[in-house]
């Protein structure tokens, strides 16, 4: 049974912790003693010290608040209570309704203190409703075990939309009339539609569930349409009426506090949401097009994100190699490769290594792609003059031993990071080329001084991702001789009778794509007394590329794809699209 403890407002929230039996009276007076030192709350003081985690905090807070505690486990909920918050919305939002009270719903809160998720569910009920503390373990279980029916879909919740908006005083067709979308209020009224909330909050609780990185509301001239980007491939989410993206496309200008009124021009803006049992990191971005605006939505799942270099994908040899490369007291290590090929993810987990008490690390991004503890962050903003350049001659004052560049784009920016590396930095940095021994021919373009390049640059590490094929379906399959000619194997692979690629077949397991996730591939190369040589005599980068595999035992993209491949890791197609061949 619930229990809310009538004097909960006038206690303590360290009295209340030793009530629940989270802290002992000992723990609590360390706690005190270290917060009169660091003026810092207490909550924060016993989460830092180890004694209780932060939802502990969350609950305690709650219950201070005056809510009440409750044990989702041990109730049992009437099916008329659980159909006010459907399973998507409540799994959303992690809540779940236990009753309803004098006309207002309690429902269960793994955050009790977020008033934001009561106004949305007050919205989506029509009813008033009261939080009451619990915790995500107990809630998440107890929707496997309330929740029996399944989960509706985006088009389940758009056919009921229309429905809803066929019924309003606003039909479809008007909704797409100038007059109409120009009035703010009628906008803000839209936007707050219960149906609208629980589409876009499914748009997201499915985005996370099938790990997508970006999700796309696209307006044409008689369509609209929602994708997903999963493992870098766009897949068709739902098609609705093109006049649901007025009520859409407002929902989440609201959710991100954008100008809801601003049409015309282009907004931008950053937001965080807990979706289900993940933190999530959204960037948005409106663009107005011909027939309306287009929003496209970046996520960074924090529980997903991989910022272990032991999982990126690195082969031994490569990996030992790397890691003696970021130990060096000083010196430039550049990443290189085209747009979303996991260049910043492989930096945050070089930085993740290098991340010690000892060491002062500075980053200088655009934007800052995910916030790490005990890094320092700086984001660029062109528009007032904070460049890359700008912002690396400021971090060199700040006594920094390792710097990150989120990219060197100038000659400015290059010279500055030269000289940083020369002055006793490390500094780790990306570049757009497509191989590594390219990037030395880039730097020479952009007007480097080749001295400057030998005297700091250790390595380049150029990768790619590729889609890493699911365990449950793939086929092995023999490469018949066009294939392997195609494929540019080389003769002592095409004579192995044991050689085998894989493909993708679909199961339900990967929502019958074929592909579950993504890996990297990896070309590194190492700046000895050789290449830099080279360098200094300005040589190409198939001479340069040459030496490094003769002799460096660097091994391309396209190689290092083909070993994947024969391991079962990813396909020979994934390969082909993603690399380039090399004649040497």
């Amino acid at each position: 049974m619930a229990v809310a403890p009538e004097d909960s407002r006038e206690k303590q929230l360290g009295d209340i912790l030793i009530e629940q039996g989270v802290i002992t009276p000992l723990q609590l007076d360390e706690a005190v003693q270290r917060q009169r030192l660091t003026g810092d709350m207490l909550g924060r003081v016993l989460v830092s010290m180890g004694y209780c985690k932060e939802q502990n905090i969350i609950e305690a807070l709650g219950i201070q608040s005056g809510m009440e505690r409750v044990d989702v486990a041990k109730l049992k909920i009437p099916e008329e209570v659980l159909q006010k918050i459907s399973k998507d919305v409540a799994k959303f939002y992690t809540v779940l309704p236990i009753r309803i009270t004098d006309g207002v719903l309690v429902v269960a809160m793994a955050d009790p203190l977020n008033v934001h998720t009561l106004d949305d569910l007050s919205q989506i009920t029509g009813m008033e409703v009261r939080g009451a503390v619990s915790n995500q373990e107990d809630i998440s279980a107890a929707h496997k075990a309330n929740y029996t029916t399944e989960s509706s879909s985006v088009s389940e919740m758009l056919d009921s939309l229309e429905e809803l908006v066929g019924t309003a005083e606003l039909t479809l067709e008007e909704l797409g009339q100038q007059e109409i979308v120009g009035d703010i209020d009628n906008l803000v009224e839209l936007s707050q539609q219960p149906e609208v909330i629980k589409i876009v909050n499914l748009v997201f609780l499915e985005a996370v569930q099938k790990r997508a990185s970006d999700i796309h509301f696209e307006v044409y001239e008689d369509t609209f349409r929602i994708r997903l980007r999963v493992d870098g491939v766009l897949h068709e989410l739902v098609s609705p009426a093109k006049s649901m993206a007025i009520a859409l496309v407002s929902r989440i200008k609201v959710i991100c506090n954008m100008d809801i009124s601003e049409r015309r021009l282009p907004q931008d803006a950053r937001i965080e949401l807990k979706v289900g049992d993940s933190l999530i990191d959204i960037r948005v971005a409106t663009l107005p097009t011909l027939y309306g605006e287009m929003v496209v939505m970046r996520i960074l799942d924090r529980t997903a994100v991989k910022i272990d270099l032991n999982v990126l994908g690195f082969s031994p040899d490569v990996l030992k190699k790397i890691d003696n490369v970021i130990h060096k007291p000083n010196g430039v290590m550049l990443v290189t490769g085209p747009t979303g090929s996991g260049k910043t993810t492989t930096l945050y987990a070089c930085l993740n290594v290098l991340n010690q008490v000892d060491v002062k690390i500075i980053t200088t991004e655009d934007p800052v792609e995910l916030q790490i503890d005990r890094l320092i962050q700086c984001q660029v903003h062109e528009e007032i003059g904070l460049t890359f350049a700008a912002c690396l001659r400021s971090i060199l004052r700040q006594d920094p031993d390792i710097v990150m560049v989120g990219e060197i784009r100038d000659l400015e920016t290059a010279n500055i990071a030269v000289e940083a590396s020369l002055t006793g930095h490390l500094v780790l940095s990306t570049l757009h080329t497509n191989s590594a021994p390219e990037t030395i021919t880039r730097l020479l373009d952009m007007d480097v001084e080749p001295f400057l390049i030998t005297a700091s640059l250790e390595a380049v590490l150029a990768q790619r991702l590729v889609r890493v094929l699911c365990r449950h379906c793939r086929q092995a399959y023999r490469p018949d001789e066009e294939e392997m000619e195609l494929l540019g194997l080389p003769d002592s692979w095409r004579a192995d009778p044991n050689l085998q690629f894989f493909r993708p077949k679909g199961c339900p397991a990967c929502d019958y794509v074929g592909y579950m996730g993504r890996t990297g591939l990896y070309e590194l190369l190492i700046a000895d007394e050789t290449v830099n040589d080279m360098i200094l005599d300005r040589a190409m980068a198939f001479d340069i590329r040459r030496y490094a595999r003769t002799k460096q035992n660097m091994r391309t993209l396209r190689e290092e794809g083909f070993i994947k491949a024969v391991q079962g890791i990813t396909s020979a197609e994934e390969v082909l699209i993603h690399t380039d061949k090399f004649e040497d």
